[in-house]
């Protein structure tokens, strides 16, 4: 039972296996084998994987033709037949804005609306004697950079700004005295941050990130646990409570209903009651709630969706693989020098693009308690970085691979790229960028109809998907 005639790419289409007997009573003792075939249309040859079924009877076409399911039970079988069309929904993408940088790495950002009604963003950055930088987008084609934080760190890995915009965050790595901690700025006039205090407390081996809530502040201690402050006064934080989960090291971690995701390499993704109130935590009381180990052991971010149209919550889980080894294409021969080093015209060595692999791991996460693999987004030869979900779109930072915007509307399964989910694409390069001419997107954030995103090589970008294109009437 069920199926239609017509269906698009990535579309999962449920089917129904009705056994009766003789009597013509329904039997559910009965096992039943599922398997697919496909017709090619004319012209398309060699093809690879057409589409993916599960042991529910769950499938997924892959590229467009006629697709045929089968349910066999013992001597008898019944098919059903469909004709699968192009996804279509690539749209245009527009080149906005940029805030141009070469004189050192940018990392990540954060774009918010400040207390003044204005758009802000903040960047991070490396190898710039630990620099945090503010630009005004209230006129995205034209960011400006306005002012700087100095710190003391070697790097101002993850800038944060809480959603009611009264402060934000620097983190730090590499401080002088080793005490690292995190540098909370007062933004109560945007135009003219402040440092309000540097916190230390509990967090000295290095902050590589953060989340802020209006009344919390999340922060990574050296890899170790994250711990959490309070940040009613932003000139006295004080410390509340923190989580370390056992034998694990962390990288990330993200809020969502009350809920920690922490991305925690080989552990996976470790999930906890930090307010939710369902298992009893709180930001006093942190409780474990339930945990996902990755097939590569490589989780290095994590963020939670609530689809509406399906009444799911899927995880999406990006891994982070600074290598190709292994592999045929596995990156420049030292002989070029290294990524870590500029360019050198007297010994024409350095600036040596990086070269990356992972893909997003999807996890439907509608029972906390009993999450399931059930997607993947996977684009060959690239590795993926940060994320961001919004009105079913993910937004994907995919390090030399560019910004990529992917439709993820509806029930996930299979390969997404494979299924022509992909919206945009925009690879950033500029030929005076630290690395030039060279793409590597750190972060990626939509906000306001625009799409801002950071590119280590070359600072600041903003971007914007155009509508579908619609014929005119005559």
């Amino acid at each position: 039972r069920g199926g239609p005639t017509e269906a698009r790419t990535g579309d999962v289409i449920h089917f129904q296996a009705v056994i009766t007997d003789m009597t013509g009573e329904v039997r559910t003792d009965i096992p039943v084998n599922w398997s697919h075939s496909y017709t090619a249309t004319d012209g398309m040859l060699g093809v690879a994987a057409t589409g993916q079924i599960n042991h529910q009877g769950s499938y997924v076409a892959d590229i467009p033709g006629i697709h045929t399911i089968t349910a066999t039970a013992g001597a008898v079988s019944a098919r059903h037949s469909f004709h699968a069309k192009s996804r279509e929904v690539v749209q245009e993408l527009e080149l906005v804005g940029q805030g141009a940088e070469n004189w050192y790495r940018t990392t990540d950002l954060w774009a918010f609306e400040g207390l003044d009604g204005r758009d802000y963003v903040i960047t991070g950055s490396k190898v710039s004697g630990g620099y945090a930088f503010f630009y005004d987008v209230t006129d995205p084609t034209a960011p400006v950079k306005y002012d700087s934080i100095q710190v003391d760190a070697r790097t101002v890995n993850d800038v944060k700004a809480s959603p009611d915009g009264r402060y934000a965050v620097l983190s730090r790595e590499g401080a002088t005295n080793r005490r690292n901690g995190l540098v909370i700025v007062d933004m109560a006039i945007p135009s003219e941050p402040r440092v309000a205090t540097v916190y230390e407390n509990g967090i000295t081996g290095g902050v590589h990130n953060m989340f802020a809530d209006d009344d919390y502040l999340y922060a990574l201690s050296d890899g170790d646990k994250y711990v959490i402050i309070d940040m009613t006064d932003i000139y006295k934080p004080e410390y509340v409570s923190e989580y370390n989960h056992p034998d694990s090291r962390i990288h990330d971690v993200w809020i969502a209903n009350g809920l920690a995701f922490s991305s925690e390499w080989g552990t996976g993704v470790v999930v906890v009651d930090v307010g939710n109130g369902r298992w009893g935590g709180s930001p006093q009381n942190p409780v474990y709630v339930s945990s996902y180990p990755t097939p590569s052991g490589a989780t290095h971010a994590a963020f939670p969706y609530y689809s509406e149209v399906t009444g799911k919550t899927y995880l999406f889980l990006g891994d982070e693989i600074m290598n190709r080894s292994g592999l045929a294409w596995a990156g420049y021969p030292r002989s070029m020098g290294s990524y870590a080093e500029q360019y050198n015209p007297a010994t024409g060595v350095g600036g040596i693009p990086l070269v990356t692999r992972g893909y997003i791991q999807i996890i439907d996460f509608t029972d906390p308690e009993n999450p399931e693999m059930v997607a993947r987004y996977e684009v060959p030869e690239f590795g993926t970085h940060n994320m961001w979900v919004e009105d079913d779109v993910l937004y994907q930072a995919y390090y030399e691979g560019g910004v990529r915007m992917v439709d993820v509307s509806g029930e996930l399964m299979g390969n997404l790229y494979t299924q022509g989910r992909e919206i945009s694409v925009f690879k950033s390069a500029t030929p005076t960028g630290y690395t030039p001419n060279a793409t590597m997107v750190w972060g990626v954030q939509p906000f306001k109809g625009h799409v801002f995103f950071a590119d280590t090589n070359s600072g600041l970008w903003s971007v914007k998907m155009l509508p579908k294109s619609r014929p005119v009437s005559q």
